[in-house]
């Protein structure tokens, strides 16, 4: 990675009732642009008007060192 690069990670977070949350998966990408359109997009399925007792939800993106 070069001093002008940036890339930033996106964190799939799991959450279960009863369990807590962890980390299920990290997600990089070479843009704020396209990080924030995956958030966009994976946390459109999280449309339900309750919170289920188990669901996953993409973090903000953050830049990644």
């Amino acid at each position: 990675m070069t001093a002008n690069t940036k890339k930033w990670v996106v964190y799939i977070i799991e959450s279960e009732r009863g369990w807590g949350q962890k980390v299920d998966e990290k997600k990089f990408f070479e843009s704020y642009k396209d990080a924030e359109a995956f958030v966009l997009k994976f946390n459109s399925q999280n449309d339900k008007p309750t919170v289920p007792d188990w669901y996953m939800y993409a973090t903000e993106p953050v830049e990644w060192h």
